[in-house]
Parts: C-alpha cells; sequence; structure tokens
C-alpha cells in the first residue's frame, strides 16, 4: 500500500438534506457541519458518535449501515460516495431524525448539486489510499478485483435475465456518468424485500423498478445502463469507508454492499498495519 498527498476539504457552511428512508419508511433529516482538519469525517446520532471506518460497519444487505451500542446509521452508501467524488476529508453529520440518510430520488444527485458549491480547500495534506497489489475476492457467484493504478477506475459487469442482458460500464472520474443513476430493483423481488421488513419508503420517486416489460418509472431510464451505473456509485461509497480517497483500478463481477465490504476490511487491514 502506497500513500500519496492531496489537500484536505470540508464545507463551507451546514448543510441540510431530509427525505423518507428507502427502508425504514421513516421521515429523515441530517444536517452536514464543517469539520477542522485533520478530524476526519463522523456521524452523530443520539448522543452517540460513529467515526467513518469499517469497524463500525453493522449491515451490508440491501444497504450500509454503521452502528455502535445498538444506534444504527443506515444507508450511508450514497451520501458517502458523494463525498468520495469531491474530495471531502473532514466533515461531521448529524442525523436529526430518523435513523437512516435520506434517499431523496434514490441516486447521489441532490447531494452532489447542494454540496459541490460549497467546498473548502484546507491547507493541511490529506493522505489517499493507493492499491499497490492485486486482490481477488469471491463471495458466491460475484468476484470484485482491485489492481494497482493511479486514478480512481470502476468498472462493473452484471447480467439481467429480463433486462439488458449482460452489459457493463467503466467509471473514469466522470461524476456526470454515473451521479444520477438510481438505486433500482426488479419488480418479482419486492415482495421478498417487504417481507424482510425493508424497503418501506421505496417508490417510483426513488427507486428504479424494471420487469420483463421494461421500465415501470415514468421518463424511463436516465442511462442506457443506469443499474450498472447506479452499482458503480455504490461501491465508491463503499470504498469511502476507509475514511480516505482511494486510488486503483477495480473490477466488480455482479458485486453488492458485501462483497465490497470484504474487499474494503482486505484494504483497512493493510492501512492499520502501515
Amino acid at each position: 500500500m502506497m500513500i500519496t498527498e492531496i489537500l484536505q476539504k470540508t464545507i463551507t457552511e451546514p448543510v441540510e438534506f431530509e427525505g423518507i428512508g428507502i427502508h425504514s419508511g421513516e421521515w429523515n433529516r441530517i444536517i452536514l457541519y464543517p469539520a477542522h482538519e485533520n478530524e476526519g469525517i463522523s456521524f452523530y446520532i443520539k448522543g452517540y458518535k460513529i467515526p467513518l471506518s469499517p469497524e463500525y460497519v453493522v449491515n451490508t444487505f440491501h444497504s450500509t449501515d454503521l452502528g455502535i451500542g445498538g444506534t444504527v446509521i443506515r444507508t450511508v452508501e450514497h451520501l458517502l460516495a458523494v463525498f468520495h467524488l469531491l474530495g471531502i476529508t473532514n466533515l461531521v453529520v448529524e442525523v436529526l431524525e430518523g435513523c437512516e440518510i435520506p434517499i431523496i430520488d434514490g441516486s447521489g444527485y441532490y447531494f452532489y448539486k447542494k454540496l459541490k458549491e460549497k467546498i473548502l480547500i484546507q491547507g493541511e495534506e490529506a493522505e489517499a489510499y493507493t492499491v499497490e497489489e492485486e486482490i481477488t475476492v469471491r463471495r458466491d457467484r460475484s468476484l470484485v478485483k482491485a489492481l494497482p493504478a493511479q486514478e480512481l477506475e470502476v468498472t462493473y459487469e452484471g447480467e439481467f435475465k429480463y433486462y439488458n442482458g449482460k452489459c457493463r460500464h467503466t467509471f473514469r472520474g466522470n461524476l456526470k456518468d454515473i451521479i444520477l443513476a438510481r438505486t433500482f430493483c426488479f419488480d418479482h423481488e419486492i415482495e421478498m424485500i417487504k417481507k424482510k421488513g425493508l424497503g418501506k419508503g421505496g417508490s417510483l420517486k426513488n427507486t428504479l423498478v424494471l420487469g420483463k416489460n421494461g421500465v415501470y418509472n415514468q421518463g424511463g431510464l436516465r442511462y442506457r445502463e443506469e443499474p450498472i451505473r447506479h452499482k458503480i456509485l455504490d461501491f465508491i461509497g463503499d470504498l469511502y469507508l476507509l475514511g480516505k480517497p482511494v486510488r486503483g483500478k477495480f473490477f466488480s463481477f455482479k458485486g453488492g454492499h458485501s462483497t465490497n465490504f470484504e474487499l474494503v476490511k482486505i484494504l483497512h487491514k493493510k492501512l492499520v498495519s502501515v
């Protein structure tokens, strides 16, 4: 593992987001506050502080959730993806209502839109984690691979029986390629998701729903491979559990939060051993 140096960033003023939680179905309100240099990113909820670290991940089934002392913040991945893409390294996220990051429209766009104009570059140097050796993680029928590179590149490949067949997309730094891609599900999965107590706040306003006959959402797809591009957004968010911008060339085949987290744990172990 090699560390490269960039400048730390925070935001110029507090920023608030609110909206339904896709899994809890509850109304959520969060405020993002600037933080000083070297403070990193942390979450506050019900009197608990949860530092951004893989050590505080408590769930990766259909979302990435952080927790401490039985208190959980659900679905942090889209917000973390935007922090990663914007290079924000110091920030406090306070959860004022609910227990989940608002899903808004299911993408990272609204987080990005409000934060991009409020970036404050700080004087201290930040460290970026750079992959130095090949790492492969296999889980069931999925695979994630990390390769050395000096920039962040993510390729995702998936295969959908009733939709679009086998497809792939590579992200090479252009935020417009992925920032509008929404979380998605297939119509035949909805009943199962509900039975597991998830998706209580899901709707066509915040979820791309696919079926044998096409897309349920009015207006259709935002990208031809929108589900694949959203998977890349999720991956970039999960990588930021390391608390540092990551440099490397990544490939995911049918990967999800659990596979991503297995890779992140390996990277984190290498990081803390330095």
